[in-house]
Formats: C-alpha cells, structure tokens, sequence
C-alpha cells in the first residue's frame, strides 16, 4: 500500500464535501447531470436532474443512484 491510497480517499472526501447540492455533468446519469447528495465512505450518492439539453430518460428525475468517490472527484474537479 502506498501513501497515495493512503490519503487520496481523504482527501477527495473532503473536496466532495464542499460541493454537495451542486450540479454537475455527470456520466453514470442518464440525462448525463447528476446532483450531489451525500459523500459516502466509499461512494458518493448522485441524484438525476434535468439536463439543459432535454437529453436521456427524463423518466428518471429524482432518482439516486451511487458512483466510487473517484468518478465523482473527476466529474467536478478533473
């Protein structure tokens, strides 16, 4: 184990905190934008909004659903 997976986990927990309720583009949701509701240990949960581009399963708004911290990391500071 490196100290790398030591410390990113932490760290990317906290730079999540500071954006929950936020809107972000979000790939995993599909209408591709997801809000930030909760940062989990390991996971962070997602909530499906509308996109500005009336595009996907619209059908879904309001549903949650769960990605690993680094893919919600990447999708709002990468």
């Amino acid at each position: 184990m490196s100290i790398v997976t030591i410390i990113a986990p932490k760290t990317q927990r906290d730079d999540l905190k500071s954006v929950i309720g936020k809107e972000v583009s979000e790939n995993h949701s599909p209408t591709c934008r997801g809000k930030l509701i909760k940062v989990n240990k390991t996971t962070c949960t997602f909530e499906v909004v509308l996109s500005a581009y009336r595009y996907g399963d619209e059908s879904r708004v309001g549903e949650r659903y769960l990605v690993p911290i680094s893919w919600a990391w990447n999708a709002f500071f990468f």
